[in-house]
C-alpha cells in the first residue's frame, strides 16, 4: 500500500538504519493527503517498527514544539538494547536525569494504550500523571486512549529513578517477527496527543509534587 508522498520521504531511509544503534525511533510526518484508517507497511523480513515509529513521532513534535504554546523543557533521549534489560536507559548520565519531572516513552505496540506500571505490579507513575493522556485523548478526539499495565520498558527504568513515566502505543505490531507491521495511521494519532498535551502545557509543577509526594 503506496504512502504519501511526505510520510515516505521520512520513513524509508529509517528502514535501513542499523536495528541495534537507535531505540526511541519515529516516522510520521504530515501530508497534505492525510492516510485512510488501518493502513499498513510491511517488508522482507524485519520491518524495524519497534521501535522507528517511535522516532518518527519524537522528530515531528520537535518540529510542532517551536511554534507551540509550549512553555517547559523537553529533554530527548535515544537508547539501545531496551529488549535484553534496558541496557541503554540503565546507563544514562545521571547528571542527564536529575532536573527530569516526568518522562514520555514512545514504544508500545498497538493503538492508544497509555501504559502506567508493568504488569500491574510495579506502578510507573500516580495515575494523575496517566490521567493526562486520557484527557488530552478526549481533547483531540480520541477518548479511547487508556491507561493499562504493559511489559518491560524503559519506561519501568525511569520510574526506578524515581521519575513518573508511561508509555505510549505508536502502531506497531507483531514486532521482532518478519509479520510486523506499522498502522501509521496509529502513529499519527501518538503525535496529535502529544501536541494536544504540550499545547495545553498539560503537565504542571503542581503534578509533579503530586506524583512525587
Amino acid at each position: 500500500m503506496p504512502f504519501p508522498n511526505a510520510c515516505e520521504r521520512l520513513l524509508l531511509p529509517l528502514l535501513t538504519l542499523p536495528q541495534r544503534y537507535l531505540y526511541f525511533l519515529i516516522f510520521f510526518v504530515y501530508s497534505s493527503n492525510p492516510p485512510t484508517p488501518k493502513e499498513t507497511y510491511r517488508s522482507h523480513g524485519i520491518l524495524g517498527a519497534d521501535d522507528r515509529a517511535g522516532i518518527a513521532a519524537i522528530l515531528e513534535i520537535l518540529d510542532f514544539i517551536r511554534h507551540s504554546r509550549f512553555k517547559g523543557t523537553l529533554k530527548i533521549a535515544f537508547t539501545v538494547e531496551e529488549e535484553i534489560g534496558c541496557l541503554g536507559s540503565r546507563h544514562i548520565d545521571p547528571t542527564f536525569l536529575q532536573d527530569v519531572d516526568a518522562a514520555i516513552v514512545v514504544d508500545r505496540r498497538g493503538m492508544r494504550d497509555i501504559v502506567t506500571s508493568y504488569a500491574g505490579i510495579m506502578p510507573f507513575c500516580d495515575d494523575n500523571y496517566g490521567r493526562i493522556f486520557e484527557t488530552a485523548g478526549a481533547l483531540a478526539g480520541m477518548p479511547d486512549w487508556k491507561m493499562a499495565p504493559g511489559g518491560l520498558s524503559d519506561a519501568k527504568v525511569f520510574a526506578e529513578f524515581g521519575i513518573p513515566s508511561v508509555n505510549l502505543s505508536v502502531g506497531y505490531e507483531h514486532e521482532h517477527t518478519e509479520l510486523e507491521t506499522l498502522d501509521y495511521k496509529a502513529t499519527l494519532e501518538t503525535v496529535m496527543l502529544l501536541e494536544t498535551v504540550f499545547e495545553n502545557n498539560m503537565i504542571t509543577k503542581e503534578l509533579f509534587a503530586t506524583c512525587k509526594g
